[in-house]
């Protein structure tokens, strides 16, 4: 005669999982100055808003798990998002086995941790896509607000520039300003 018999079966795994996301652009500076002049007065401007530049020459700034990197010789922009959390997963199942037919205990409860892996996995997948999709809206919130800050470094350094550009042409004269309309008058006597 036939006996059957119940086995529950569970299984639990922490994982620390990372997610990123990045973006790369080129700042559109105008070459009024010879290029290396360029790159310092955007060093210099950079540095007024809180970049520290590194050993590569890059300017980098950090803002929580956000990454704003720029480097001054080639004008190119990366912003990248991270983020990290450890999650914890249980899963659990049971089954049902014949002590005369069918795979013996053991037996089952092997199949059974099998597709309890599996369970895990998937688990741990829906984990990783939300946490890269939260890594993903961080960045479009980031650059939002980023990009009218990277709008004014390159109007700061075009001004700059002009105005050394202008002193090398000969003595200046008058310098007006206008903030509303962003124009900028030099008078120069040559």
């Amino acid at each position: 005669m036939s006996r059957a018999y119940r086995i529950t079966v569970k299984e639990s795994e922490t994982r620390n999982l990372k997610a990123g996301d990045e973006i790369c652009t080129d700042l559109e500076i105008l070459e009024i100055l010879p290029p290396e002049d360029m790159a310092t007065l955007l060093k210099e401007e950079l540095k007024k808003r809180g970049f520290a530049e590194q050993e590569d020459g890059t300017m980098v700034r950090k803002d929580g798990d956000l990454t704003v990197k720029v480097d001054p010789c080639t004008g190119e922009v990366s912003v990248k998002a991270e983020t990290e959390e450890t999650i914890n997963q249980e899963v659990k199942r049971e089954a049902t086995g014949f002590n005369d037919v069918g795979p013996n205990e053991k037996n089952l409860r092997e199949k059974v941790k099998d597709q309890l892996k599996q369970d895990l996995d998937k688990k741990f997948d829906q984990e990783q896509s939300r946490l890269q999709g939260k890594a993903t809206e961080a960045l479009e919130k980031h650059l939002q607000e980023l990009q009218p800050e990277i709008s004014e470094v390159v109007n700061q350094v075009t001004r700059d520039a002009l105005k050394q550009k202008a002193q090398q042409m000969g003595t200046v004269k008058e310098i007006s300003e206008d903030a509303e309309s962003g124009s900028l008058t030099i008078k120069v006597e040559v």
